[in-house]
């Protein structure tokens, strides 16, 4: 496995760094956050792909790691991820296309938070897999967020598992995923569990699928807005619940480019 190579930065972005992965070869890749350091790292995956990546967060330090993926040919990306003292990874995945996406994360060191943000925009018969497993060993977060909006035939399956040991009390665990599915041939499952092992925590999940709301749509057309247009801005505003936490609207904006 190489080291991820700090050389391609992306322009007008303090401390921000891109991949781009645009051919069919395999790649495993070691990125290692140096303590009190603050690191954005931007992944576009464009054709079928198989990639690794073993992420460390040193102490006092953040990571933001975005990954964007729209392959049309289903591709593989498979995250495990350490963190150091009071570390922060913040882990965005936004899923346009077919992927299976694995990821675990171990919380050994206290304070570590760990935040995973994921928007899976699916059509045609597109499918994205998900395989979360968290687990802390000592008081950490670490904090989940799915939205599915489907359309045509496209599916998406989640599995979500945070496991709190007795040694972590004071620990903070959530779940939550939101699905919006656009046509009747669109299929999603969710499984939001909880494993714990110590009383005094907080942790929580939950789980909802549906269409869109058919009262607000009709608030939105009572204002003038057109069917079209009110479900387009609803869908807008779901997908933003993901976005928001990039915080940066330069940042969102070339996300969106991409």
């Amino acid at each position: 496995m190489k080291k991820f190579n700090f050389e391609n930065k992306i322009k007008g972005f303090t401390n921000t760094y891109f991949i781009e992965n645009n051919d069919t070869q395999n790649d495993d890749i070691k990125i290692e956050i140096k303590p009190k350091e603050n690191i954005t790292i931007v992944e576009l995956i464009t054709n079928k792909k198989d990639v690794k990546r073993d992420i460390f967060v040193g102490d006092d330090a953040t990571l933001t790691y975005i990954k964007v993926a729209k392959s049309k040919e289903l591709s593989n990306a498979s995250y495990k991820n350490s963190l150091g003292e009071r570390a922060n990874l913040n882990l965005f995945c936004f899923d346009f296309g077919s992927c299976i996406n694995t990821l675990r994360t171990t919380l050994d060191k206290e304070d570590s938070i760990f935040k995973l943000f994921c928007l899976i925009d699916l059509k045609n018969d597109s499918k994205v897999v998900n395989d979360v497993v968290n687990e802390h060993f000592i008081k950490s977060t670490s904090d989940i967020i799915f939205r599915h909006i489907l359309d045509d035939s496209s599916s998406s399956k989640l599995d979500m598992n945070s496991i709190v040991q007795n040694s972590a009390p004071f620990t903070k665990a959530v779940q939550n995923s939101k699905a919006i599915l656009l046509s009747d041939k669109a299929r999603v499952a969710v499984s939001p569990f909880l494993e714990l092992f110590v009383d005094e925590l907080e942790a929580k999940h939950g789980a909802s699928f549906g269409d869109l709301d058919k009262d607000a749509i009709y608030y939105l057309q009572s204002r003038g807005i057109k069917e079209k247009d009110a479900k387009a801005i609803m869908l807008e505003a779901v997908r933003g619940e993901v976005y928001a936490n990039l915080e940066d609207e330069k940042l969102i904006e070339y996300i969106k480019s991409l």
